[in-house]
This record gives C-alpha cells, structure tokens and sequence, in this order.
C-alpha cells in the first residue's frame, strides 16, 4: 500500500503539471486575476516597501482583483477535479452534464448538515466545546469529501454506503497528497512578495508574473490531489 501510495503521489505531481497543456484555461482562470492584481499592486506602490505593503493591503485598488482571483482560485481548483473525472470517462470537462449531480448535491447537503450541531449547542456550551463536536463531526463524515469529488469527475456507481464502507483511506490520502503539494507552493507565493520588497522594477515584474504562474500550479495540483488522491477504485470507475 505504501509503494501504491507513492506512486500515485507521483502521479499526482505530474498531471497537476501536465494539466496545464491539456486544458490551459483551467490554470487561466487563476493566473489572469491574480497577475491583474499585481499589476494593481505595482502601480500603487505596494513593493516599494514592507511599510507600504501593509498601508496599501486593503487598498480597493488592489482588493477587487483579489476577490475575482479568489473566486478564480475555487473555479480553477474544483475544473481540475473535474477535468480529471471527465478524462477518465471520455467526457467534455466544461460540460457540466457529466457531473453526478445526485451524489453532488447529497454530499453538498450532508457536509452542510454537520455544522448544524456545533452551531445549535454553541449557545449553551460555548465555542471551544462546540468547535469540538464540528472536529468530530467532520472526522466521522470524511468519506463525504470522497464523495463530493468522486461525484463532480461524474461517477455515479457507488452508493452512499460504498464511499463509508472504502472511502477512509481515499479521504486521508486525499488531504495528504494536497497537504504535501500545497504547502511549498503556498511558502513560495509567500516568499515571492517578501523577495519583491524594494526591488527594481524589472525584478519585480518578474517575481510577479512568476507568482502568478505558482497561484495557478497551487490550483491545479490541489485539484489533481483531490482527485487522484480520492480514488476508490474499482468501486468508482
């Protein structure tokens, strides 16, 4: 299993690059916002310095880019975990006729539903006791989140019963593999604007179309590792 796991790691690091040249404006959808608030950035001043940064964080100019790139970063995110769904099944990823759209929805429903406890008794026990129940909660329903993924890639074998009988470890791979690709990309975006700081312009130009090429490669891996990650084959084919 640990060899399997591996390799399918690797897999994982591979098609969340190789996306990129299958279907370009997936990526697009996150590069294109978040270079655009750059340019905002830029000219606003907000590189000049680490004090300006922080005068110039909620600057209109610079948020309203950084609503779209967000909205972008969850578009980007949920079409690579789609796209590798429809590869599978020969199907168009743009075309939303393929999702499972029962098995969506009942995932969308029943995550939604487990927050409702920890809300409801947070009056009476107070927040940190409630946010407990939320943990615990969330840890027994894991399987949903397979699910939710099994679902939009489009397929619609398994029962709500098979992901809870097969989908444990699917679901703990899932959140490792995009726990593990992730993390450096997320430490590098970071680092890009701490490099930026009082640089010439050309340097920051530069550091900036950069960043904006890993905010796109953080969206097509997560989604690549939600994907592959959640695999419960053969249950879900």
């Amino acid at each position: 299993m640990i060899r399997d796991t591996f390799a399918l790691f690797g897999q994982t690091l591979r098609d969340g690059i190789r996306i990129w040249w299958l279907a370009p404006l997936i990526p697009a959808l996150v590069v294109v916002p978040e270079f655009l608030q750059h340019v905002a950035e830029i000219r606003i001043g907000m590189f000049d310095s680490r004090e300006a940064a922080r005068t110039l964080s909620d600057d209109p100019r610079r948020m309203v880019w950084g609503y779209l790139k967000i909205a972008g970063l969850v578009l980007a995110f949920l079409a690579s975990i789609r796209f590798w769904g429809a590869w599978e099944r020969g199907q168009r990823w743009w075309d939303v006729r393929g999702v499972a759209w029962k098995g969506f929805l009942v995932a969308i429903a029943l995550l939604a539903a487990t927050s409702l406890p920890g809300t409801l008794v947070e009056p009476s026990i107070g927040a940190e006791r409630a946010g407990y129940i939320d943990i615990a909660l969330a840890l027994a329903t894991l399987p949903l989140m397979v699910m939710l993924v099994a679902a939009l890639g489009g397929a619609r074998e398994a029962s709500l019963r098979d992901y809870f009988r097969h989908g444990w470890w699917p679901a703990v791979r899932m959140l490792l593999f995009a726990a593990a690709t992730w993390a450096p990309l997320q430490w590098l975006h970071v680092q890009n604007h701490m490099w930026a700081m009082g640089q010439h312009d050309a340097v920051v130009w530069a550091l900036m179309v950069f960043d904006s090429l890993v905010v796109g490669l953080l969206a097509t891996m997560a989604g690549t590792a939600f994907h592959h990650g959640g695999q419960i084959e053969p249950v879900v084919r």
